[in-house]
């Protein structure tokens, strides 16, 4: 039998804005890396951010919605660990003057913020693992996860089901990680997760003051079949996708997946966005990334290359056209609190650059 590591708060002290902890774990004791931003103007009742996952960077959004953001390095405690160091931490935070307490974590940092959420008003959980523990009685809960869910090495992602009031899931369509792409045979997928972070951390913040939280995105059991049974188009390019017998969710004719938040350069893609790639050299380390395969630009290109999708032109006819239905997809996604005004803007203006 493994039992977790016992993790024990032994020091916490705030001088001048910087903040030290320290952590005896089994009796080892390690240094925990925190650095606390203040906000130019502070929102009265504003809740204390913590980000486990900076690479994302959702430090900018809460500074300007007026939260005060605890920044806490995890990694160099043992996994074993780290749920029982933020039980211990969490009730230090609050007497740094939040009443409300919001964390977002990633991969197996998430996991152990999904273990320790009952300390937390809020928990963004990013790409966490299936198999982590959510903890029962944890207020709130926004899980995301990407394609690569569905392809990758670390287990199938199952169907959504019926979830608790406290939960709601958000498959994030066609986004992959962008990391070790210098091995893959196909560009990089570049589809980026970020606005959807945003406006979710916005509909957390709003969920722990009462607000009711936009409607769960995620694949359903009817919207997942076994890998071998989906039709992709055959696309110059693609590789093969991994894993025959995986489940993965249904596919256009496109090649894009069908179900979950389909941000606005998902509803109206310029290329197909997969969660799969491959060895650009096959004796070279593995592609960790998802393929973007543009659509042709024309009729004369997709007939010369044999491309059975149809191309930019014939599917938005004008850039004129697609810049204002863009408008109107991104619109529609601020209304529902699944977009942020200012990442509306930022779509529509991409699509005035588009290649055609």
């Amino acid at each position: 039998m493994v039992f977790p590591a016992r993790a024990e708060l032994v020091s916490f002290k705030e001088a001048g804005g910087v903040l030290r902890a320290t952590v005896r774990i089994d009796g080892n004791a390690y240094d925990l890396d925190l650095a606390l931003l203040r906000p130019a103007r502070p929102a009265p009742g504003a809740p204390l951010f913590v980000e486990t996952a900076p690479g994302d960077d959702l430090a900018p959004l809460a500074l300007s919605r007026g939260f005060a953001v605890l920044r806490l390095d995890l990694t160099k405690l043992p996994g074993a660990a780290r749920t029982g160091a933020l039980r211990d931490l969490a009730p230090r935070l609050r007497g740094l003057g939040a009443k409300r307490l919001v964390a977002n974590g990633q991969g197996e940092t998430g996991a152990a913020l999904a273990e320790a959420g009952a300390l937390f008003d809020g928990v963004l959980l990013q790409d966490a693992p299936p198999t982590a523990r959510r903890a029962a009685g944890s207020p709130r809960i926004i899980e995301t996860w990407g394609a690569d869910a569905y392809w990758g090495a670390g287990g199938e992602r199952p169907p959504l089901g019926a979830e608790p009031e406290n939960r709601r899931s958000f498959f994030l369509t066609g986004v992959a990680p962008t990391r070790a792409g210098a091995n893959c045979a196909a560009p990089v997928n570049g589809l980026s997760p970020a606005p959807a972070l945003r406006a979710l951390l916005a509909a957390l913040d709003d969920w722990t003051k009462g607000a009711k939280p936009p409607g769960s995105r995620a694949p359903a059991e009817s919207d997942l079949v076994q890998a071998a049974a989906l039709a992709w188009p055959k696309i110059p390019g693609l590789s093969a996708p991994p894993g025959p017998s995986r489940r993965a969710p249904k596919i256009d004719a496109d090649g894009n997946e069908l179900s979950g938040l389909r941000l606005p350069d998902q509803a109206l893609p310029i290329a197909t966005f997969t969660g799969f790639n491959a060895r650009k050299d096959p004796k070279g380390p593995a592609c960790a990334a998802g393929a973007a395969l543009p659509f042709p630009a024309t009729k004369a290109e997709r007939e010369k290359t044999g491309d059975p999708r149809a191309s930019l032109v014939e599917r938005y006819g004008s850039r004129a056209y697609f810049v204002a239905t863009m408008r109107v997809v991104a619109d529609k996604l601020v209304r529902e609190r699944l977009l942020l005004k200012e990442d509306a803007d930022a779509y529509v203006a991409a699509a005035k650059q588009a290649p055609f």
